[in-house]
């Protein structure tokens, strides 16, 4: 039985863009092995109305592969912007259910424009448009779908941050970059505390006043030392990131030791240039972690399962 509503919207977008001129684009890149399915452009339907055109964007010079998808008929800007962004939430929650190397291709302050579709301002889909959609694609849309009809919020900018990073790590081209890449992506998560007790707060508060009043240092090295005293007040970006861990994979007993090795690691490859041989399976286990964490924080399941270690491992 055909769709009404459905059939309606789509109409008034495709042949009364006036009625709906808005519109917003996401440019993505993709690993090379294609692992979202997409060949040629392919048309997408989400949330029962919502369309979504993919278009492939051609690159000889470019090993992966590049597509803009566009999100079709919105009667406002801020409709627009907040369709673009969900979208770009359920796109890199699918690299990370389907373990997909991905990223978001933008230079402006959000991973979504909007355009004005009118026939002045841009491109206007014909209802005669028709548009591949290949098989192998399906469970990318599934996932699509899911997320994106799901409540999972688009303001919370530091998820949103750390799947971009997650994501993107997998596209770097050695091993170190690729690891630290993921470790780094657990920062943004990271809410640091605030410590709330008295003791601390005098201390502070008259260690400032000792450097403050010293004689003998440079004001630079005062202002630096200052900064850091002050920080002294808030748990540390590691402190916060175990308890973030903690909190979630509260029955994961060996992902802290994962977690707690893997910053070690990235330190020394920072700060001392060290390489490690078997950074590769060190990168799955972080890894796997990661994804454990974000499918604990968005609350659906893995598509491609993590792997959960233990002690022998």
């Amino acid at each position: 039985m055909p769709n009404n509503h459905l059939s309606k919207t789509r109409y008034e977008i495709a042949d009364k863009p006036k009625l709906r001129p808005y519109g917003s684009k996401v440019d993505i890149i993709l690993g090379g092995n294609n692992q979202f399915g997409f060949d040629g452009e392919s048309c997408l339907i989400l949330g029962n109305e919502l369309i979504v055109r993919l278009i492939p964007r051609q690159n000889k010079k470019f090993e992966f592969q590049k597509f803009t998808a566009y999100l079709e008929g919105f009667a406002t800007a801020s409709e627009a912007e907040e369709a673009g962004l969900k979208f770009a939430m359920s796109v890199l929650w699918a690299a990370v259910s389907l373990r997909c190397p991905l990223r978001l291709e933008y230079h402006t302050p959000l991973p979504c424009v909007v355009y004005d579709r009118t026939p002045h301002g841009g491109i206007v889909m014909s209802s005669d448009s028709t548009f591949s959609f290949t098989s192998g694609a399906s469970l990318v849309v599934e996932v699509l779908e899911q997320s994106f009809t799901s409540n999972i919020p688009i303001n919370n900018k530091r998820l949103l941050v750390s799947m971009e990073l997650f994501a993107a790590a997998r596209l770097e081209a050695t091993e170190r970059a690729r690891f630290v890449g993921l470790v780094s992506a657990l920062e943004p998560l990271a809410e640091q505390k605030k410590f709330e007790y008295p003791d601390l707060k005098q201390i502070v508060k008259d260690t400032l006043n000792k450097v403050q009043n010293s004689l003998d240092l440079p004001d630079d090295i005062k202002r630096s030392l200052e900064g850091s005293i002050r920080n002294l007040t808030r748990e540390s970006v590691s402190h916060a990131i175990k308890r973030l861990i903690t909190t979630h994979l509260t029955e994961d007993k060996i992902a802290l030791e994962i977690l707690e090795e893997a910053y070690t690691i990235r330190s020394k490859i920072l700060h001392e240039g060290a390489f490690y041989p078997d950074l590769q399976d060190k990168s799955y286990k972080i890894e796997d972690v990661i994804r454990r964490l974000y499918s604990a924080i968005v609350g659906y399941e893995l598509r491609f399962p993590a792997i959960t270690y233990t002690n022998n491992d």
